[in-house]
């Protein structure tokens, strides 16, 4: 081959098969509702918290799924970011209301009322200031009745204080708005005052499961509180979770206290009287309900529950 023809440039392209990706719904969608999607891409979330809220709801309903179990290394192969990201994230969604858990489950939260998302510091247009001696600043706002409006306010120099008290460009409302983290935390409430670890959770609901015995019909409790009021007995009177169901198997067993003894804060409040009245041989015979009801320190019982 000669210089001058190595030198050519071929006229024609170099033609590359092109793969190319079309989304179908044949091939699965995500069932959403409108109402909660649109609150979701309103919220004033940081990138990271917007890409797991959204990778949260693909597994959940993506799957026809109110909750489920999601590993943190699902959401980050779906959403491209380190797994310590994700979990930092996730947390974040869970303390504000956005994402539920229960237990090991978690998944988007349909009460919109409970989340609490920080508002955005700049809702309007951008604002202008210009300082002098004497000082013109102009704001441009937005009216909540007549859309923008222009005000013109003329202050002496010696009045106006750039500081982060005032100003609230430095403030840490932001922060104080969201919930404590905790981390030994299994189930808590949206705002985090009301909280307990695995075990807490775990016996309110063996404590549940024997409320059910006496009364069938009871509603599903509020599984936060349920669990933050085991957590308070265990601190506040220095017994272990083997204690409070131990006293709680003779209240749910004695023909008074069986129907007066259906949560964990009644027990709380009647923990001495119960504890009193348990040491009295007289009081400790059992009623017809108890004795279809495993005792609490059965082998199999304890196991199944707590081992």
């Amino acid at each position: 081959m000669s210089l001058a023809l190595a030198n050519v440039t071929p006229i024609r392209p170099e033609l590359r098969v092109v793969e190319q990706r079309v989304a179908d719904t044949d091939d699965g969608y995500t069932r959403l509702a409108n109402e909660l999607y649109e609150e979701l891409i309103g919220a004033n979330l940081t990138r990271n918290q917007a890409k797991v809220a959204h990778a949260v709801c693909r597994k959940t309903y993506g799957f026809n799924k109110k909750m489920d179990r999601i590993a943190d290394s699902q959401i980050s192969q779906l959403t491209r970011l380190p797994r310590q990201k994700v979990n930092k994230a996730k947390n974040e969604l869970i303390q504000m209301g956005v994402l539920v858990r229960e237990g090991m489950l978690i998944g988007p939260n349909k009460n919109l009322a409970e989340w609490q998302i920080p508002e955005c510091h700049q809702d309007g247009v951008t604002v202008t200031k210009t300082v002098t001696k004497s000082v013109t600043k102009t704001v441009t706002g937005l009216s909540p009745k007549q859309g923008h409006t222009k005000d013109t306010i003329t202050k002496d120099k010696k009045d106006i204080k750039n500081t982060s008290e005032n100003s609230g460009e430095s403030s840490d409302e932001r922060l104080k708005s969201l919930p404590v983290v905790r981390p030994d935390a299994a189930i808590h409430s949206p705002k985090g005052d009301k909280w307990g670890n695995a075990d807490d959770l775990l016996a309110a609901q063996w404590i549940f499961s024997r409320v059910q015995v006496i009364t069938p019909t009871a509603q599903q409790p509020n599984w936060p509180a349920w669990a933050n009021d085991i957590r308070l007995m265990r601190d506040s009177l220095k017994v272990s979770h083997r204690e409070i169901c131990e006293v709680f198997t003779w209240a749910n067993g004695n023909q008074f206290w069986q129907t007066n003894i259906l949560s964990p804060s009644k027990l709380r409040k009647q923990w001495a009287t119960l504890k009193a009245q348990m040491s009295q041989p007289a009081r400790n015979a059992p009623s017809s309900s108890q004795q279809q009801i495993p005792h609490w320190n059965d082998r199999r019982e304890w196991e199944e529950n707590f081992i």
